[in-house]
């Protein structure tokens, strides 16, 4: 089975909302079979930090869009981005 570590950029939607909360909640929303292998912080302007999370799962059709919905309903997520994604 092959495994995918995807990069997301993960802006909430107010500048009060740490990156540490939204970490929190990104582990708690994904399903068990993905999880968050690394994370960082990247200012973005104006107070407005970025999440940067590494999250690992399984390479399988659809499972990608899936994740993405997941963090797009992710309370005080107000947009994702997919930076990369590669293959273990």
């Amino acid at each position: 089975m092959t495994r995918i570590v995807g990069t997301y950029k993960i802006l909430p939607e107010d500048p009060e909302i740490k990156p540490a909360v939204i970490k929190e909640r990104v582990i708690k929303a994904l399903p068990e079979d993905m999880k968050v292998t690394a994370s960082g912080e990247r200012p973005i302007a104006f107070g407005l930090v970025a999440l940067v999370v590494d999250i690992n799962f399984e390479e399988k059709d659809g499972l990608q869009d899936h994740l993405e919905e997941v963090l797009e309903k992710i309370e005080g997520v107000s947009e994702i981005e997919a930076l990369q994604l590669f293959r273990l």
